[in-house]
């Protein structure tokens, strides 16, 4: 089992699928889906151990009206949710106020300030101009935060 399966156990698909869903309905709220931010969406999907399968059906059934939330069981489950839900704002390098606000809505829903958008998204683009992994940077984040 990969180390994302450890966050999302692979008994509990809806849950990932969900997780997936609320991705496409943030990188949707600007009113277009871009490919860079699919492309990222399902990178994510593949890191929770979703299938190609799994991926194509959610992809294809995604209803952007629809809003999901379930709230992650542990600590590592909320950082997870977090740090992708973020990362996913800055895919198209493009942050619309939609794209924000829904993210700000889920983030205090985990148990977190809004301000930590802000702090989170200026810590990931510090880090991208300085070539440090995104592993990297959510395992600091994960210390700084978690």
């Amino acid at each position: 089992m990969g180390i994302w399966n450890t966050f999302f156990n692979r008994q509990n698909v809806n849950r990932e699928r969900e997780y997936v869903n609320q991705l496409f309905r943030i990188a949707w709220a600007d009113g277009s889906l871009d490919r860079v931010e699919e492309q990222y969406i399902l990178s994510v999907g593949k890191k929770l151990g979703m299938t190609q399968e799994e991926l194509q059906e959610v992809r294809d059934n995604f209803d952007p009206a629809i809003v999901s939330y379930k709230a992650p069981k542990t600590r590592e489950e909320k950082f997870f949710m977090l740090f992708y839900l973020i990362n996913l704002i800055l895919a198209d390098d493009e942050i619309h106020p939609e794209e924000m606000r829904i993210t700000e809505n889920i983030v205090m829903k985990l148990g977190y300030s809004p301000d930590t958008v802000i702090s989170i998204l200026s810590v990931i683009e510090i880090n991208q101009a300085k070539d440090i992994s995104p592993e990297e940077t959510y395992d600091n984040l994960k210390v700084q935060l978690g």
